[in-house]
């Protein structure tokens, strides 16, 4: 049902590009049998361009950092600005990717869940630091301002509730996608802040809808 949708979205739209907030990996008996390889597969196959994350971290570092190395490369961005080293800082994984669509340079900054090592064994990430980070949030938007980013939108799985307040801290966000919640918004809600307005939305969960924005 979700490949026909996004068939359909893409025959009118072809500079579209399909995101993934998350939590596509876990959560049946055989992605844990297959430690996510069922999902992952089905993500390729339905055309997902960029993903963050947060109960793909259950599999450990080890096994995601395998995923976005070698399923992924070339194929889906896996962005995360707030997934560092816990010894030196270090980013872990892209902070964004800029994608053209239909010439114009679109950057796609990644929030992964902030409390993923409270919220799932820390054992499994046990050298990684996560955490809201609206900070680094600011310096990587501008960032991608700098190298010419026209729109620049957060991928998230802060929860609406985190989003919306991201959105009134952080300057310079055209829109934020957002997951973990899994709340239906038909329509995005604006939130004013010292830049202009962001747009901040979430699409549900499991495939129940395909949200689609339009710039």
């Amino acid at each position: 049902y979700l490949a026909t949708l996004v068939k359909k979205v893409r025959a009118t739209r072809p500079n579209a590009l399909l995101l993934d907030g998350g939590d596509s990996w876990q959560g049946s008996a055989t992605s844990l049998w297959t430690k996510g390889q069922d999902m992952i597969d089905a993500s390729k196959l339905l055309g997902v361009d960029v993903m963050t994350g947060h109960w793909e971290f259950t599999y450990g570092a080890e096994r995601v950092k395998e995923v976005v190395t070698k399923d992924f490369a070339g194929k889906i961005d896996f962005v995360a600005q707030n997934v560092k080293t816990a010894d030196f800082g270090d980013p872990v994984f892209p902070p964004y990717v800029i994608k053209a669509m239909g010439g114009v340079p679109v950057a796609i900054v990644g929030q992964a869940f902030p409390y993923t090592p409270i919220a799932n064994p820390r054992y499994l990430v046990a050298d990684w630091e996560f955490g809201i980070q609206d900070a680094n949030m600011q310096k990587m938007v501008d960032e991608a301002r700098a190298k010419g980013a026209q729109v620049v939108v957060v991928l998230s799985h802060n929860g609406m509730d985190v989003d919306l307040k991201m959105a009134s801290r952080v300057r310079g966000i055209d829109a934020i996608f957002g997951g973990h919640t899994h709340d239906g918004v038909p329509v995005a809600v604006p939130v004013k802040n010292p830049g202009g307005t962001t747009l901040v939305t979430n699409a549900g969960s499991n495939g129940k809808f395909l949200g689609v924005m339009d710039f």
